[in-house]
């Protein structure tokens, strides 16, 4: 009898020391599409016919966020959000994206998700785009020429990670290399040629032997669902994160899927998602993972142009929904996005209205792994645990977007204030436009009344476009938008546009 005992007051000591109680904290699975608009989930459109049977079953089994946010309209400054908790434009990175050969946009000493994570008690592995910048190593830098046997620092193993398979920037972007940790998988034996419009666009630049655009989308799910298999008997939990590389371009669906949707190749690569996003739901239920796992799907922002969205409008389907822009845009097609969370068979096609940003996954992470968060980590980020726990409404009050020009709106409740006559983007009006000097100077629109942001209220609501512009100039030069010590903005005075904030 004494060694029975003795053996369960060791159990209970690991228990409560964290070795066994890890098991209780639930893996994490973050799947993020690139360029994927909020009207590609049938769930979210009844406009449209194009049906996504595995992400409806995920919003069935889940809670779907009908006013969730990137905090950017395009690619870097949103990945940049999401694994630090803090908006991008607080970052160097003031417009625009990095590519293929930039260097790391995240500091070596500031936290991530996965850092945090790792100090849980998590495994944490990233398999995809990268797109945040890293240090190749160079034979000689002034010519650019890589040493493709050398390892790159700066990326996903030297900011949280212990795992790591995936590529430097999009899938348009060189050099088309996968890297495994921090090392090439194989050295680049040709150029890949350069296409420089339409669906199937890519940059011309170095590319590997292992390395082909079209197998890419289902080489990084096989290793993510085999990551997870392996992974299911762990005693610590799992942090995998699973930055896809479609639906951008170049979109190439495999042959399975092209014509399967009757619409356009955008939406048959939409459709070869919505099976990837099926075979990791599917190496969960089949790990016996399913009640201690959190699946997340969501888009890094809306769909772009380049995928001919007027063409797909005129087949019945409107991959931005209701909202105006797309990718690139100040306005909500450029930002909102579909955001689906499912916690094995806690949620039956729950809706949440609340608003929320991605800027939020690290403050709900770190309250799900029981992690206090310091002054100088997250300082954009609002935990939306009592959403997925049913006791409460997000925290998130208010939102600020970013466009690819680096132009801001802020959003709070009805109301949201674009600092500026147009879209901030690719798309209309710019400063191209015939009547761009004719423009009010900002825009204001109610979001409730006007989703579609059609009519321009600025000059009618002073009181309320003076209560934005002063919360907004606060969260800036505050360096957050959350309570805490005030934090320093990075990068100095590059700043596309910050003279209002002194005006």
């Amino acid at each position: 009898m004494n060694h029975i005992r003795n053996n369960a007051a060791i159990f209970s000591f690991l228990f409560a020391a964290g070795g066994m109680a890890y098991a209780q904290k639930p893996n994490i699975v973050l799947i993020l599409a690139d360029d994927m608009g909020y009207g590609d989930i049938s769930a979210f459109n009844d406009r449209t016919s194009l049906v996504t049977p595995n992400l409806d079953r995920l919003c069935g089994q889940g809670i779907r966020f009908t006013d969730a946010h990137s905090n950017s309209s395009v690619s870097t400054p949103s990945r940049y959000g999401i694994l630090t908790g803090r908006y991008a434009f607080r970052s160097d990175l003031k417009s625009g994206v990095l590519g293929g050969f930039s260097q790391p946009l995240i500091a070596e000493d500031r936290s991530t998700v996965a850092t945090m994570l790792s100090s849980c008690g998590y495994s944490t592995a990233m398999i995809g785009k990268w797109h945040l910048g890293w240090n190749w190593t160079y034979l000689d830098k002034a010519s650019g020429k890589v040493d493709w046997t050398g390892p790159v620092s700066g990326g996903p193993t030297d900011r949280g990670f212990d795992y790591f398979y995936g590529i430097a920037a999009s899938l348009d972007m060189s050099p088309y290399v996968y890297v495994e940790n921090d090392r090439p998988t194989a050295v680049p034996d040709r150029v890949s040629g350069d296409i420089s419009k339409g669906i199937l666009m890519q940059r011309s630049g170095p590319q590997s032997p292992d390395f082909e655009h079209k197998d890419c989308l289902r080489n990084f799910t096989d290793r993510a669902a085999a990551y997870i298999r392996e992974h299911a008997d762990d005693a610590a939990p799992f942090f995998l994160y699973l930055p896809l590389t479609a639906p951008h371009t170049p979109i190439l669906p495999s042959e399975e899927f092209r014509g399967k949707s009757g619409i356009s190749p955008y939406c048959d690569f939409v459709l070869m998602v919505d099976s990837m996003v099926g075979k990791i739901a599917d190496a969960v239920k089949d790990s016996g993972i399913s009640e201690n796992t959190i699946i997340i799907f969501t888009t890094d922002n809306g769909c772009s142009p380049v995928a001919e969205i007027a063409k797909m409008k005129k087949s019945g389907h409107s991959p931005n929904h209701i909202y105006r822009g797309a990718k690139s845009d100040i306005y909500d097609g450029g930002h909102r996005i579909p955001l689906i969370v499912s916690w094995g068979g806690r949620y039956r096609d729950r809706v949440e209205n609340g608003l929320v940003s991605l800027t939020d996954f690290y403050a709900t992470f770190a309250e799900i792994a029981g992690y206090e968060l310091k002054d100088d980590e997250a300082e954009d980020s609002y935990s939306f645990k009592s959403v997925l726990d049913g006791t409460g409404a997000p925290a998130r009050q208010d939102v600020i977007h970013h466009s690819i020009d680096g132009r801001f709106a802020i959003r709070k409740g009805d109301w949201k204030l674009v600092f500026w006559p147009g879209s901030g983007g690719w798309g209309g009006p710019n400063e191209k436009s015939k009547n761009w000097d004719t423009l009010p100077k900002y825009q204001l629109f109610n979001m409730k009344n006007d989703p579609s942001e059609k009519e321009n209220l600025y000059g009618t609501h002073r009181k309320i476009e003076k209560e934005l512009t002063e919360r907004f100039r606060k969260y800036i030069l505050d360096g957050r938008s959350t309570p805490g010590a005030l934090q320093k903005n990075d990068g100095g005075s590059d700043w596309k546009q910050i003279e209002f904030l002194f005006e």
